[in-house]
């Protein structure tokens, strides 16, 4: 226990938010802790029983509501979500309700476009989403095609459930799940807003060091609205090594990975120094989790935080397990070398990679996020903490340099681009619209003589600040947390939008003469 608390002495404080984390051996709880305040505005610390959100992690409760409704016969996996939601577009016909699970499906995401066009603390109705889906008349990619994370589609499932069961999806959650498995403190919070007893305050960082409070707008359901308590979690965790609610075999087909990297439905499936484990990881508005068991060891762990940081938090799901489980082999290691620095562009896919040095470690920038890198000895660059078996490698582009990306079984080549190149922003201003996701953009110069660019849609609006990549490649950036941003290519009629989670939206000029 000692060397577990050494680990979270550093967060063990008085004035900001922490992390409540439980470890179990073969079922039995043997370490449980918090670290932190529940709140800085009250003096209650973090503590094993206190509710927190657990995020994406909820995302295999979904799965499991789901298939026990497949165990009953009302449910086909591989029927399209068409059958069960007929107002979906004929966009959604040839993909499955399994690769809405799996992430496999090529459609939009809803909650990115909400999030991109108004940010994540405005208020949306409960069918917003279903709605927007239904109206759109694209897709990221063709069904099957790509593994690219997408709430939306747990947005779809959770519909499914509520039609196909006849109950509300907290409803059906309870019964089917939760109560009978003792877990009495664990329920579905669909609003931030709505007050809940025994609840943790999600906190986000400020520039200057000081706290926000972490509020998220919109209803949230299987896709990432559960709150649980670390008590709770441990006797789910339990219960994951010999289920008792859904079948063997419906746990194996929730374990069996369906892609590259090991996402099957709604968990993934990966190794650690050899060890394999089954886990996922949730974030939210303010907060994070990660629910993990090593299989061979029936090591079970979780660890949630209102506020601190999601990499502190892998890495210490990773130090438990080193410390729990003795003689393991060594991590591939960083080998070191030169640090790169440059952005590559894909005409092909539209996929942007930049390679940014910080100090003499790697870092690599994707969907506005800037991550660490491992260099390998095989040449290649990876980044660990994403869900994906991404590898980036260097080669020659012409006599320049370029960038081969290898994801998903998937071989992309990007080119080094330059933002000199990007040429005189003005040509960019006016109105452009995406007509069928219900989303404008007012590309314009403000009065500081800064090109910004106002994306809006029908719940609320973000700026976002313009900067060049590339020849006709373009960068927009959130002047605060909330959304990432994302890349424009500047196309004959408009701009093609590409974030984390949409593929080349595109938004056509509007003629206001």
């Amino acid at each position: 226990m000692a060397a577990l608390d050494a680990l979270f002495a550093p967060f063990d404080r008085t004035d900001a938010p922490g992390f409540a984390v439980g470890v179990a051996l073969g079922g039995k709880p043997g370490y449980r802790r918090g670290f932190g305040m529940a709140s800085i505005e009250l003096p209650v610390a973090l503590s094993p029983s206190i509710r927190m959100r657990i995020g994406s992690t909820s995302k295999h409760f979904c799965v499991l509501a789901a298939m026990l409704l497949c165990e009953e016969g009302k449910l086909d996996l591989d029927a399209s979500p068409r059958t069960y939601l007929p107002e979906l577009p004929e966009w959604a016909a040839p993909m499955t309700v399994r690769q809405l699970m799996a992430h496999t499906s090529g459609m939009r995401d809803s909650l990115d476009l909400l999030l991109q066009s108004a940010g994540p603390g405005i208020a949306v109705s409960g069918d917003f989403q279903l709605k927007l889906l239904a109206g759109l008349d694209s897709v990221n990619a063709p069904a099957g095609h790509i593994w690219n994370y997408n709430n939306g589609g747990y947005v779809l499932l959770t519909e499914i459930i509520e039609r196909l069961s006849g109950q509300g999806f907290a409803d059906f959650l309870q019964a089917r799940i939760l109560q009978p498995l003792g877990m009495h403190d664990t329920l579905l919070r669909p609003l931030d807003t709505a007050l809940l007893p025994n609840s943790a305050t999600l906190h986000l960082p400020r520039p200057d060091g000081g706290w926000s409070r972490g509020v998220f707008g919109a209803p949230i359901g299987g896709e990432g609205g559960i709150v649980s308590t670390v008590d709770d979690m441990l006797r789910w965790l339990n219960h994951m090594s010999d289920p008792i609610v859904g079948t063997q075999e419906t746990w194996q087909e929730m374990r069996t990975p369906l892609t590259t990297h090991g996402y099957g439905l709604g968990l993934n499936m990966t190794a650690h120094r050899g060890l394999a484990t089954v886990h996922h990881a949730g974030g939210v508005i303010g907060g994070s989790s990660q629910m993990l068991k090593v299989l061979e060891h029936d090591l079970d762990i979780i660890i949630m935080t209102n506020g601190r940081s999601a990499l502190d938090l892998y890495g210490l799901v990773d130090a438990i397990i080193d410390r729990c489980i003795p003689d393991l082999p060594p991590l591939e290691e960083d080998v070191g070398g030169q640090v790169h620095d440059g952005t590559f562009y894909s005409s092909a896919t539209g996929q942007v990679y930049s390679l940014v040095g910080i100090g003499d470690q790697q870092a690599i920038s994707v969907a506005g996020m800037t991550l660490p890198a491992k260099r390998l000895a095989d040449g290649t660059m990876s980044i660990a903490i994403l869900p994906s078996d991404l590898r980036l490698r260097l080669v020659d582009d012409g006599g320049a340099p370029g960038l081969e990306a290898v994801e998903f079984g998937h071989t992309d080549r990007l080119s080094l681009v330059h933002a000199s190149a990007a040429g005189d922003p003005s040509a960019l201003q006016g109105i452009f619209v995406a007509r069928s996701a219900g989303l404008s953009a007012n590309i314009y110069e403000d009065d500081q003589s800064s090109w910004r660019v106002d994306l809006r849609g029908p719940a609320g609006g973000t700026h976002y600040h313009l900067h060049p990549l590339g020849p006709k490649l373009w960068k927009i950036t959130p002047p605060e947390p909330g959304s990432t941003g994302g890349t424009l290519e500047i196309v004959e009629d408009g701009f093609l939008l590409t974030t984390g989670r949409t593929v080349r939206l595109h938004f056509a000029r509007q003629d206001l003469s």
